[in-house]
């Protein structure tokens, strides 16, 4: 029989904290099981080790340091192994530690392919997946610290890492014999490193424990724990690889952290909804383990524990979301935060619920020891999260059979789930061939079974393990509307309601029976083939001409191509109006032989076709296109939408410049810039930076450095954003006492009269319509939440041909829309031109595409695009996001096409 052991001083600490008291010294790190200590010459402990006090006030290791310490660590000791699992956008090295008994690390390699084996058992006789199952270890992944303010389990790892790696009890041992850990000390290194020196810099200050005034992935910020099924960013790509392709863990655990005046701790069971696709047993097994969590938890005295809360099991995306589909349980363990490492007093007045699952702050069944209020640190922090780790191991050692097993019962349910032959059918003469093949590639990526037909065609057979997960991304949604009380409204969506691939990559799929010879070879996955890429498939054009070219331009991935031509000094044109007896359609784009050499490994790269022109002349009606000048704004209250465009633009070949409120205020723009670009930020924070405040919210803000204050028109006061989860990123400045001057609203509207152009996406759309006399206005702007929702949908439109804005577009596209915002136009006078370039149908009931909306009917029959001339320059407006965490390619033409109309 097991005894825990409950540590003295980490139990005062808790009745200190309860008592409003503040601890004289920081509390010894917890420990779960009962220690008989590190034998002689062990590793030092993380403390020793970098001469800090780990879980200290005001004390933070970086992550370079934390790299130091595991690899020391690895070095010591025969239960710890490292893998390095790739470079990160700024180029650190991105680490899992590999953690286990010394014979399983012996039999690392094996015991690998033993747990893939399990996670795709076609093929296997019950006798040798029971042989396996015996064979194998339960491999569990906890991942920490993805959003870099969440930085306690950052710390945490180390100390739990050092515990695991020196323990001589039979526990952890019985433990490590029957886990292989894997430990990603944190998924964004970059932003560990950033969030640490801003702290250590502004220590002492009145920022102490404050916002940076930039994002904490160099380009998405919050959002990239958003990226798991797009799979766009490069800390995404190494540990999807190292999950999906590598390892098959069965269970995952993802550390975050939450606002500071609701519970101490979300854990799971989950909030509804669930997805009704996901297994069964996924829940069944986060239950279970979500459980011995929380009762481990209550058993040390942790007060403020609850579970069905906020967090719902519906949506598609995130880190361990993702891998439900693919048969894995993943956890989310969300924590309340303090400043950083700074601690906070929290006054039982303001602790509050407002969220489902806990509308009132009391005791509920889920919620049965509420926390009472006084400080919090990040070593509590800590210590709750290292119970519940140790608590996680604790399980999946108890149930190492089970979940090996509920393993292979789920991966056998997807592959019994499809009929004989029954599989999706992408086929590669559509209008758009190189999305076509990048959906294919991403489903690899994603280790789904994708085959190459000798015609081009892909073909994703539906009886293999991930199943689930294909039909997940194929198939519209339709989200679940869960009542809790009759009469009452439904729980709405958490994050967004839809992910449906082909439509948001203006991709035709169908459903089909897989030819009687096969589908073809399997296409290989990018995320594993390397610097050589994976070579041609079958429906790939030929060569690349190198004469006179035409540019196939229908989709997205024609823009890398004609940006590498723009680069290469090469004549570049654009069939700008018809002409008699032309061959060429308007916004064809034709390159010289120097252009077309420029760009034929982009062509190659992408599978754009280049097409042979038998003259060597430009045809009529073309106009030489110059490579535009772009001005991205890039507000102190850090963007993420902001980020995506960056990278969007950087990604597709444009060479975004950013300007900040001070650069703009400066003026000159158009001598600088042809097309400046407002990414999706609210009026409110563009003008002063910092959202609104409706009549009785809050209205408090703390502060960011002066430099940082402010918008486009106001320069003084506050700036940078308190608050929880929900507004990570979003914080604005307060801007109070700023002047309003208008002057970057000045620079603005004379850089347009003077020629430029300004395109703005979604809710800066609001901004350009306050700010410019335009001939539109949001028609939903007033809309109440009864009356108008959509979390994040798409949405049917029709697109206007003839417009530059809209060449090489279809006549309709999927719309990805998350707020309130549709246009009414009308004619303006003689001095300007407008032109709608999209609108909503004529019926509300036609207008839901994939996932959920509610008042739909306030978008029949109104514009969604609109684009006006201005003075001497132009005006695009996108009623949406276009770039919606780089997931949209079907609209990603608007930008692009945008860009390239500023130097028509």
């Amino acid at each position: 029989m097991r005894r825990l052991v409950f540590p003295v001083a980490l139990a005062s600490t808790v009745g200190l904290i309860a008592a409003g008291q503040t601890p004289a010294a920081p509390p010894p790190a917890p420990a779960a099981v009962a220690a008989v200590g590190p034998a002689p010459g062990a590793p030092r402990s993380p403390s020793g080790f970098l001469q800090m006090t780990i879980g200290a006030d005001r004390t933070l290791a970086d992550y370079r340091q934390m790299v130091a310490y595991f690899r020391a660590l690895d070095a010591a000791s025969a239960r710890v192994d490292i893998e390095s699992l790739g470079n990160t956008t700024l180029g650190e090295d991105m680490i899992m530690v590999v953690i286990s008994s010394e014979a399983n690390l012996k039999n690392k390699q094996r015991l690998q392919q033993v747990s893939r084996r399990l996670a795709d058992p076609r093929g296997l006789t019950e006798t040798e997946a029971a042989a396996l199952i015996e064979e194998g270890r339960a491999v569990v992944l906890v991942t920490c610290n993805i959003h870099s303010t969440e930085i306690a389990s950052s710390q945490m790892a180390m100390e739990w890492a050092h515990a695991l790696a020196t323990a001589q009890d039979a526990e952890t041992r019985r433990r490590l014999d029957n886990v292989i850990l894997l430990l990603v000390p944190s998924l964004n290194p970059d932003g560990q490193i950033m969030e640490t020196a801003w702290y250590r810099k502004h220590l002492g200050t009145k920022h102490e424990g404050g916002r940076m005034p930039w994002l904490y992935h160099h380009y998405v910020g919050h959002d990239n724990n958003r990226d798991w099924f797009m799979l766009t960013q490069k800390e995404t790509r190494h540990l999807s690889r190292a999950i999906y392709h590598d390892w098959s863990p069965q269970v995952f655990v993802d550390e975050h952290q939450m606002g500071q005046d609701g519970p101490r701790m979300f854990i799971p069971p989950f909030a509804d909804p669930i997805d009704p696709d996901v297994h069964p047993l996924i829940w069944r097994e986060v239950n279970l383990v979500g459980t011995n969590m929380a009762f481990r938890l209550e058993q040390q005295g942790k007060a403020g524990v609850i579970f069905g809360y906020s967090f719902d099991a519906y949506w598609m995306g995130g880190t361990r979301n993702t891998g439900w589909w693919k048969n894995i349980t993943g956890l989310l363990l969300e924590v309340a935060s303090a400043r950083m490492a700074t601690p906070v007093f929290i006054d039982a007045t303001e602790l509050e619920g407002k969220s489902k699952g806990l509308v009132d702050y009391q005791p509920q069944t889920n919620h049965p020891n509420p926390w009472r209020g006084g400080w919090w640190r990040m070593r509590d922090i800590m210590d709750y999260e290292r119970i519940a780790s140790d608590a996680l191991l604790e399980a999946a050692a108890d149930r190492r059979e089970d979940l090996l097993r509920d393993l292979v019962v789920r991966a056998r349910a997807a592959i019994a789930d499809a009929a004989p032959g029954e599989a999706y059918r992408i086929p590669a003469r559509q209008r758009d061939y190189p999305t076509t093949r990048r959906l294919a590639l991403l489903m690899a990526d994603h280790n789904v079974e994708v085959l190459a037909a000798p015609d081009g065609d892909f073909w994703i057979p539906l009886a293999q393990p991930y199943g689930r997960f294909v039909r997940e991304m194929m198939e519209p949604q339709r989200y679940p509307e869960v009542k809790l009380m009759e009469g009452k409204e439904i729980l709405r969506p958490y994050d967004v309601a839809t992910w449906t691939l082909p439509l948001m990559m203006g991709v035709t799929v169908e459903r089909a029976k897989l030819p009687a010879a096969g589908g073809g070879a399997r296409v290989p996955a990018p995320i594993r083939a390397g610097a050589g890429g994976v070579g041609r498939l079958p429906g790939d054009p030929p060569a690349p001409n190198r004469g006179m070219t035409v540019v196939d331009g229908t989709g997205p991935e024609a823009a890398k191509v004609v940006n590498a031509a723009l680069r290469s000094q090469g004549v570049v044109s654009v069939i700008r109006a018809p002409a008699p007896g032309a061959a060429l359609a308007v916004g064809t784009v034709v390159l010289d032989a120097t252009a077309a050499a420029g760009a034929a490994s982009a062509a190659a790269e992408t599978a754009v076709r280049l097409s042979a022109l038998p003259s060597t002349s430009v045809p009529p009606g073309a106009v030489r296109l110059r490579a535009p000048r772009v001005g991205l704004y890039k507000p102190w209250a850090a963007s993420m939408d902001e980020g995506w465009t960056r990278w969007l633009l950087e990604q597709y070949g444009f060479a975004p410049r950013s300007l900040d409120n001070k650069a703009i205020r400066a003026g000159g723009l158009r001598g600088r810039f042809d097309v400046i670009v407002l990414p999706a930020i609210d009026k409110d924070v563009i003008a002063a930076g910092r959202p609104k405040r409706e009549e009785g919210e809050m209205k408090y803000f703390a502060e960011l450095p002066a430099e940082y204050a402010g918008g486009l028109d106001r320069q003084a006061g506050g700036g940078g954003g308190g608050g929880g989860k929900g507004d990570a990123d979003a914080g604005g400045g307060d801007g109070a006492g700023g002047g309003g001057s208008k002057t970057g609203t000045r620079a603005l509207k004379t850089f347009v009269e003077e020629g430029g152009t300004l395109v703005a996406f979604g809710a800066a759309c609001d901004y350009v319509i306050a700010e410019l006399n335009v001939p539109v206005r949001n028609a939903l702007i007033k809309a109440k939440r009864e009356d108008f929702a959509v979390p994040g949908s798409l949405l049917r439109a029709r697109v206007s041909g003839g417009h530059p804005v809209t060449w090489g577009l279809p006549s309709e596209v999927a719309l990805f829309l998350d707020r309130s915002m549709a246009f009414d136009t009308t004619l303006p006078g003689a001095e300007m031109q407008r032109w709608v370039l999209a609108s909503y149908p004529d019926s509300g009931r036609d207008v839901l595409l994939s996932g959920w909306i509610h008042g739909e009917d306030k978008l029949a029959r109104r514009a969604a695009a609109v684009a006006m001339t201005y003075g001497k320059g132009k005006v695009v407006l996108l009623g949406f996001r276009p770039q919606h965490r780089a997931q949209t390619h079907a609209t990603f033409p608007f930008v692009f096409n945008a860009l390239y109309w500023s130097v028509l």
